[in-house]
């Protein structure tokens, strides 16, 4: 899932279309709420859930597409 905060909504859908991140959801907030509830503080970052929403590993910057598949796949 990708979370936007720091942008408009429609430069949040923009962005998605420009990108092709289509694959995934992309949400969007007008505060950094939703943000801050998972940790993020620096962008971009990134956070592993659980099946259950349990954070099991973040990071700051970008991430291996291999390496977080490994990770996913130890859960």
């Amino acid at each position: 899932m990708g979370l936007g905060v720091t942008d408009t909504l429609t430069e949040a859908q923009s962005f998605a279309a420009m990108t092709g991140i289509g694959s995934f959801p992309v949400v969007w907030s007008e505060s950094f709420d939703p943000a801050g509830l998972l940790g993020v503080f620096f962008h971009p970052s990134w956070v592993l859930l659980s099946p259950s929403g349990e954070v099991v590993e973040r990071g700051v910057g970008g991430v291996d597409g291999d390496s977080l598949l490994e990770k996913a796949a130890s859960i």
